[in-house]
């Protein structure tokens, strides 16, 4: 247990909710996200190349640069760890930056070609903001790598919607060989025009209304969101006289892009993943409090995870929870989001249903809970998936340590 890799802190701000606590409070009442419309209306949609305005979940905090932002997260993780910020400067410490931070938004480039005039670059803000400093994300990186003196300059990660999960597992690896005893992943999702682009390519835009493992659903409620998650070795946690936490214990696989919209050969590798992840934390699917998947709404990896769920369950009725279609997609730090859920669902031993917007497929809907009651649970495991467009399949066990394992 050495080389256990246990969450000693996290922290998340969301258009959901502002911090840890009120993500709790808010899925706890059943709220849903507010959204607003990304363009000024459907002509101007119509004329970017979409069908009508697309509905996404922004951060109100206009006055706060990313940077800043970050910062306050990091101090709130480090504080629940009851770790000084300067312990990162340490040689036994990774960070990782994840996500789609600072950048310049697309539609600064198509106006580009269309006014590109001294006096309309003078003139347009847009235009202006075509700069060599505003294009590159690496400066975030050296921002943080300057800020708490780091020995390494964190990887900026992005491997669309497993970014921190990727992370994650690469920390958990790092620990468990014994090169580590802290890993930081911190998460940047800023929405940008071209990502709705991105979207819409991979038919991830396609429905309203939004719901993870809906029968109607062909799309995502995209969303911002700043997140971070602290990761300490077991060891390191022992010499400051703390004991037991949620253990993280990873799999991951990563199987050919361009299969990645092939439902059966998606659902068979994803099976493989959780049967892998769940034989490393040395436990049987009837050991789970909950599942909680990569379920986003979109609508071919859905059903291939729900096939995935129906195969490892076998029968046995273990809770499936799915938050996106009620607090949104926030894609490169969703994984965090999750944790930080499932975090709760095991060291308060109560399940929190989230609401539901549509109709359940047939395969999980026994098993997806929806528009219940928080319930007890008497469980020690948990598990999480994620799944990338990249092709990346990652499946993390958490363990309640207090509970003897």
């Amino acid at each position: 247990m050495d080389n256990a890799a246990i969450i000693s802190g996290f922290s998340s701000c969301l258009p959901f909710a502002e911090d840890n606590h009120q993500l709790i409070h808010n899925l706890k009442r059943g709220r849903r996200v507010e959204t607003n419309a990304w363009f000024r209306s459907d002509d101007e949609a119509i004329k970017c190349g979409f069908s009508g305005n697309i509905q996404v979940a922004t951060l109100d905090r206009v006055g706060d640069s990313a940077f800043d932002l970050l910062l306050r997260l990091i101090e709130d993780a480090l504080g629940q760890a009851a770790l000084e910020a300067h312990c990162l400067a340490e040689s036994n410490v990774r960070v990782y930056l994840t996500g789609i931070g600072p950048r310049v938004d697309g539609m600064a480039f198509k106006s580009f070609y269309n006014k590109n005039d001294v006096e309309d670059i003078h003139l347009s803000k847009s235009l202006m903001q075509l700069h060599v400093e505003n294009m590159s994300q690496d400066r975030l990186a050296g921002d943080l790598a300057r800020r708490y003196r780091l020995r390494y300059l964190p990887p900026n990660m992005n491997c669309t919607s497993n970014s921190s999960l990727t992370a994650i597992h690469l920390g958990c690896q790092a620990i468990e060989h014994k090169g580590v005893d802290l890993v930081l992943v911190v998460n940047c999702s800023k929405i940008k025009t071209q990502d709705l682009w991105f979207l819409t390519t991979q038919s991830m835009l396609d429905s309203d209304p939004v719901q993870p493992f809906g029968e109607n659903s062909k799309g995502v409620l995209f969303a911002e969101g700043f997140s971070v998650l602290l990761l300490e070795s077991a060891r390191h946690r022992r010499a400051r006289q703390r004991s037991g936490g949620i253990r993280l214990q990873s799999a991951y696989m990563q199987i050919s892009a361009g299969r990645s919209n092939d439902s059966s050969w998606l659902s068979t590798n994803v099976v493989k993943v959780m049967q892998q992840a769940l034989q490393k934390a040395q436990i049987n699917a009837g050991d789970l409090a909950a599942i909680i998947p990569h379920g986003n709404g979109s609508s071919i990896s859905d059903k291939a995870e729900a096939k995935a769920i129906a195969v490892l369950s076998d029968g046995k009725p273990i809770p499936v929870l799915a938050y996106k279609g009620q607090i949104g997609y926030t894609a490169t730090g969703s994984g965090i989001i999750d944790l930080i859920i499932g975090h709760h669902t095991l060291s308060r031993r109560e399940i929190i249903s989230p609401v539901a917007n549509d109709a359940i497929i047939a395969t999980v809907a026994q098993q997806l809970w929806v528009d219940r009651e928080v319930t007890p649970h008497a469980q020690s495991h948990l598990l999480k998936m994620g799944i990338g467009v990249d092709g990346s399949i990652i499946g993390v066990v958490m363990s309640d340590t207090h509970s003897g394992r």
